[in-house]
């Protein structure tokens, strides 16, 4: 008998005191509806969350396809400037003027090729010395240039989107004091 009055008394708690078209909330309900709206909370938070990661991961994966894509690019790159090194290095001594031509339009080639890529020879003779582009072989005294001016280039240096991929070797004028 103990438990039918604790039922009956719990359902009375639950019945509004208004009239029986009220729409009143009981306590029951309300607590009901403020789970409801935590957990439609947190999952908000949860999808916002996931979505911030994703698109973090979408932005990193793009600098890693661009990093590789430059990595790969500069180690293709390196792998032909031996190729323009050697054409620079025959034009010195070839004597016959066709013969020069043919390397002349090939090295044309070549660097045309590296130009459309974003590849760029730094420019070194008669500039001055700058260490973030040139790497200085040995230093002369020559009283007719001025000081720190490259006076000969020995290797040609590139750079790919103004990041270096060889530096120029180079000899630098340094005036005696």
């Amino acid at each position: 008998m103990d438990k039918h009055k604790k039922a009956e008394a719990k359902a009375e708690e639950k019945k509004c005191t208004c009239d029986e078209n009220c729409e009143c909330k009981t306590e029951t309900d309300l607590n009901y509806q403020t789970n409801l709206e935590e957990k439609v909370l947190e999952y908000v938070q949860t999808a916002q969350r996931l979505q911030a990661e994703f698109d973090n991961f979408r932005k990193n994966a793009q600098t890693r396809i661009a990093d590789a894509r430059y990595d790969g690019m500069t180690d293709a790159i390196t792998k032909f400037l031996p190729v323009l090194d050697s054409i620079a290095g025959a034009k010195k001594m070839i004597a016959d003027e066709k013969l020069l031509e043919g390397f002349l339009m090939i090295e044309n080639q070549l660097l045309n090729a590296f130009s459309s890529l974003g590849v760029e020879k730094i420019e070194a003779v008669g500039k001055p010395f700058d260490p973030k582009l040139h790497n200085a072989l040995a230093l002369q005294n020559n009283p007719d240039a001025e000081d720190d001016i490259v006076l000969e280039e020995y290797q040609a240096g590139y750079k790919l989107n103004e990041k270096i991929i060889r530096y120029s070797q180079v000899i630098v004028n340094k005036k005696e004091e």
